[in-house]
């Protein structure tokens, strides 16, 4: 089984190192990360000896062996960085250079010899369509007119892949950027053909979402609800509130119209929930209605996240408010005692959602 909590903490002391070299180090998963090292060089030599000193600190420190592209820009240098690594063979791994440098006059030359897959925005889809065109490196991508390439995938992505293949792509290191989403999703051992059955897996999903905002100390206004079919058919429900949530029950009051406008009939493969139009998380100040009690009489008494769907709805702010002293003690209970010891009664059986199980945004990828 895989150990999340380890690969968390092994890739804090990573970026700790990385962090040594340079304050601008932008993260892209929990091994992967991209560094300016433009300030760095007078003290620390070029970028050729930052990478070799890099990797040496990372092995001896950690244990880990790594393999560090570098190049003019971040295009490229993710390029070398998959040229440095090792390669997998029938007889084990055969070891790769670990340090491979573009030059800017090299650039071009190695960045058209790769397949046009290798370049980011090219999926599936648009790899087809390139295809038909003939169009099968990146070199043959530069060859092309851009006037062929807006034809076939519109004005802006075709102007943009044009672009890449000639390695214009000025786009800087940004440190610690703010998540755009936070969410969770699931695929499923056997299709869901049911709400009944769907309601409790929404419930969990919310949990471990709500869990992860609260302790990154954002929320978020726009929830969204995923829905994938046996046939990998894939559908998207949102709603935007008027108010930032972080709660369990409230995003559960927010999701479940969403997930009930979906026939789940023909088989649910997956479910995901997510939150974005993100906050930091600040006081929050009731209205005059929730005051009053509108919307509902409010509070856990009123109903667990795991009330029937035909119970009266109350607006997700509301049922924040009502559920803000419970939340704050099973934050206190979770962080003392683990995450799996409190949560909704739904999730009982299969456990709360964990960090790391399929989930993006701050402490995912």
């Amino acid at each position: 089984p895989g150990r999340y909590w380890r690969y968390q903490e092994l890739s804090a002391a990573v970026f700790d190192l990385f962090r040594a070299v340079t304050p601008l180090v932008e993260g892209i998963s929990l091994d992967e990360a991209f560094l300016d090292v433009t300030g760095a060089r007078r003290l620390l030599g070029d970028g050729t000896t930052i990478a070799r000193h890099l990797r040496e600190q990372v092995l001896a420190e950690l244990g880990l062996t790594c393999s560090v592209g570098v190049a003019p820009r971040k295009l490229t240098a993710k390029l070398a960085s998959e040229a440095a690594k090792p390669v997998a063979s029938l007889a084990g791994p055969i070891p790769g250079p670990g340090v491979v440098e573009v030059t800017a006059a090299d650039e071009l030359v190695f960045l058209h010899a790769h397949p046009i897959r290798a370049l980011w925005g090219v999926g599936p889809a648009t790899g087809r369509r390139l295809d038909q065109l003939g169009i099968r490196t990146v070199g043959d991508l530069a060859a092309a007119p851009v006037e062929a390439l807006t034809a076939a995938l519109g004005n802006h992505q075709g102007r943009h892949l044009h672009d890449l293949a000639w390695a214009r792509d000025e786009r800087p290191v940004l440190a610690a950027v703010r998540a755009k989403s936070i969410g969770h999703e699931e695929t499923f051992a056997q299709d869901h053909h049911g709400l009944d059955t769907l309601g409790p897996e929404l419930v969990r999903l919310a949990d471990g979402v709500a869990s992860r905002l609260r302790r990154a100390g954002l929320a978020g206004r726009t929830v969204t609800v995923k829905v994938r079919y046996a046939d990998f058919r894939t559908i998207t429900r949102s709603v935007t509130l008027r108010e930032a949530l972080d709660g369990g029950q409230a995003l559960v009051e927010a999701a479940r119209p969403l997930l009930a406008g979906i026939d789940p009939g023909e088989g649910v493969r997956l479910l995901g929930v997510s939150v974005s139009g993100m906050v930091e998380e600040t006081s929050r100040q009731l209205s005059l209605d929730e005051l009053l009690g509108g919307g509902g009489s409010g509070g856990p008494s009123s109903g667990g996240p795991e009330a029937a769907s035909g119970s009266e709805t109350r607006p997700p702010e509301v049922v924040a408010a009502a559920w803000s002293e419970a939340t704050r003690a099973m934050d206190e209970i979770r962080d003392r005692f683990g995450d799996a010891m409190i949560g909704p009664a739904s999730t009982a059986k299969r456990g709360p959602k964990r960090r790391g199980d399929t989930q993006w945004g701050p402490d995912g990828s």
